[in-house]
């Protein structure tokens, strides 16, 4: 299935937001099983919708649209790749204060151990915040590879895909660190 064309949309990386959104709930509405539509189409649909709101996963769609490699192996640059150490590193952090905070046998115990807390919490938003920003420039080149045509950069296009994928997984283990913390202090 091409998700561009479910939704009637033009084959661009960049996409309008308001838009795809509209176009989302408009097609669902139409093919909604409770109001007499086909329910395989619907999940097309909605398929088509979550592909493309996920700026990873459309450029990924573009990427085996344009007959490129969407194999998530590969060369990554060396900005993503920065990035490895930091959210490793910030994510081994949460686990040891969690840890320690959990087998904390006291209110005394704990107290000492959230005292050092807000560092831990800072490194993780400064981590978060890096991965955020790079995952910026990688979606700031979606433009560049609009205007130059898909079929002249895909070579560029599996190197952002790849790049994205990393963004997006490091996103999500950083989210849930940030829920692991909180989930440590509310347990006492």
């Amino acid at each position: 299935m091409n998700a561009f064309e479910r939704l009637g949309l033009p084959l661009k990386l960049v996409l309008d937001e308001v838009l795809l959104s509209e176009r989302v709930t408009a097609e669902s509405r139409l093919h909604h099983p409770d109001a007499g539509g086909d329910e395989s189409v619907f999940r097309e649909v909605r398929k088509a919708g979550e592909v493309l709101s996920v700026p990873a996963l459309r450029i990924r769609e573009a990427l085996v649209l344009a007959g490129g490699d969407p194999s998530e192996r590969g060369e990554v640059s060396p900005d993503v790749m920065d990035l490895f150490t930091p959210v490793a590193g910030v994510l081994g952090e949460v686990s040891e204060f969690v840890s320690k905070r959990t087998k904390a046998l006291s209110g005394l115990g704990r107290a000492v151990l959230d005292a050092g807390l807000p560092v831990v919490k800072a490194r993780l938003e400064e981590v978060t915040g890096k991965v955020v920003g790079r995952e910026a420039e990688l979606i700031s080149r979606f433009a560049r590879i609009d205007e130059l045509g898909w079929e002249n950069c895909l070579a560029e296009m599996g190197e952002v895909s790849r790049g994205l994928a990393f963004m997006r997984k490091w996103l999500g283990q950083l989210r849930e660190a940030h829920g692991r913390l909180f989930e440590a202090l509310l347990s006492g």
